[in-house]
């Protein structure tokens, strides 16, 4: 199978990512603290707690009808735990994409408002320039009057 190319000619390969590596390490810190670690933590203290509630510590003093609705009680917790457990790991994976996918468009954009910056700046010194200039003129003008005026007065 051939492609064709478009009308509008062969389209241009991609800019290449250029990143900051310091504030990309950076970065890396930041998640690590900021999203790994809270998450182990409360993994580990929900195992933790699984297993404690597990144990059987009074067995021989439970009914059958006692663990039969203990379970029923526990059931809607349960859903409504894991639906809250799989949004927050959604979120993490979101999160995770963004925090690696960002940069590149910040950086994208902090080139662009300097070349405004430069192009603004450049602009406003073409514009004052000819008010300066003007003024600059009347002001020489002035200067030689009154050194005219000088010389003529001294009787030259």
């Amino acid at each position: 199978m051939s492609t064709l190319p478009s009308p509008a000619g062969p389209t241009p390969p991609p800019r290449p990512r250029v990143r900051n590596a310091r504030a990309q390490a950076q970065q890396r810190r930041d998640v690590i603290w900021q999203m790994a670690v809270p998450l182990g933590v409360v993994l580990v203290a929900l195992v933790t707690l699984g297993v404690l509630v597990c144990l059987p510590v009074g067995a021989g003093v439970r009914s059958a009808w006692a663990d039969v609705s203990l379970i029923f009680l526990i059931l809607p917790a349960l859903v409504v735990g894991l639906l809250v457990a799989v949004l927050v790991a959604g979120l993490c994976a979101g999160l995770f994409y963004l925090l690696r996918e960002t940069p590149y468009f910040f950086k994208l954009i902090q080139d662009f408002m300097a070349l405004f910056s430069y192009r603004v700046q450049a602009g406003a010194a073409k514009v004052s320039s000819v008010f300066l200039s003007a003024r600059s003129v009347v002001a020489g003008a002035q200067r030689a009057a009154a050194d005219l005026r000088r010389v003529v007065q001294r009787g030259g």
